[in-house]
């Protein structure tokens, strides 16, 4: 049970890290599971065991669901982008309650207040940067080309990428998308896997270079992020997930605010866009993503309510 619960979180995480102003690290938090990979990375020594029973499940969930929203929301981004955002503020919307439970009782202090406004406008200055930078950074080229100097510089790219992808409410994509790595990194590793799987190898070693050097950045910003993160929720855990809170109330905004929906919206007023294609009329889309809102935020708070109500019984099973 603990195993597919798990699985299904690290789905649920993977699917978050891939779209641009959702944190995975959130969505951890949402799936009640945030805590235990923190202590779980920053026990993995000590606790092997119990380390690898909790990590295993969750980047096997994650891999599995990343690779595929790899492909299809490049495609989503082209072709249905305010649709797919409209999805996830709905899910980041529903499932805010969730997080509110950690600070149930408390009344935020003028402290506490400070955390969460800072939390709120870190993440819309990461959307605002987005839109600014996002025209003056052009690494498609760089990346046909893959120079060895690339390579390396993915490490620490993987690295920052993972920060936030540890720091719940902040999200990864977005701050790739603020350095100018998310589309080429989206777009290539989509490439050059579907070459592969056609049975093209000429870009393999440019993918597998690609993944293994995001992959050790990834690793060595995860390390050390968590156990930033695990001192902060021992020591100030109530002001912590305060600020988690205002990263996560930050995040509803830069979905519908950031370089990649900003150059749609202007697709709709009549710009060209190589990369952007809507299939629906914007009047239509617009419908349509409000209704996708509304669903999105009330199937999330279900999940919400159903995980509240095994929590009440886990904890009657306890008391016995």
């Amino acid at each position: 049970m603990k195993f597919l619960k798990r699985l299904l979180a690290g789905m649920a995480i993977g699917v978050g890290a891939a779209i641009p102003g959702v944190s995975g690290a959130a969505v951890a938090v949402v799936f009640h599971v945030y805590e235990e990979v923190i202590d779980a990375v920053n026990n993995i020594r000590k606790k092997f065991g119990y380390a690898i029973k909790v990590l295993i499940p969750i980047l096997l969930g994650a891999v599995i669901a990343l690779l595929p929203c790899i492909y299809l929301f490049s495609l989503a981004f082209e072709h249905m982008m305010f649709v797919l955002m409209s999805i996830f503020v709905g899910f980041l919307l529903g499932s805010l309650p969730s997080i509110t439970d950690e600070v149930k009782g408390h009344k935020p202090t003028k402290k506490q207040w400070v955390v969460i406004i800072i939390g709120i406008l870190f993440v819309i200055s990461l959307g605002v940067l987005s839109i600014f930078l996002g025209p003056n950074i052009k690494m498609d080229s760089q990346f046909d080309v893959m120079p060895l100097w690339l390579y390396l510089v993915l490490i620490p790219v993987g690295a920052v990428a993972a920060v936030a992808l540890t720091v719940p409410g902040l999200s990864g994509s977005l701050i790739l998308l603020v350095i100018g790595f998310y589309r080429p990194l989206i777009d290539h590793v989509k490439n050059w896997g579907v070459e592969a799987l056609k049975g093209d190898w000429s870009h393999f070693g440019m993918l597998a270079g690609t993944i293994l050097c995001f992959g050790v950045g990834c690793i060595i910003g995860i390390v050390f992020v968590s156990k930033v993160m695990s001192y902060l929720l021992a020591k100030h855990r109530i002001t912590t997930y305060f600020g988690i809170i205002g990263f996560i109330i930050g995040s509803l905004f830069v979905l519908y605010f950031n370089y990649e929906i900003y150059n749609y919206y202007l697709n709709w007023a009549g710009q060209d866009f190589p990369n952007i294609n809507p299939v629906l009329p914007m009047y239509l889309e617009i419908i349509l993503g409000i209704a996708a809102l509304i669903l999105a935020t009330l199937g999330s708070y279900q999940i919400v309510k159903y995980q509240r109500k095994m929590h009440l019984e886990s904890q009657a099973e306890e008391t016995k």
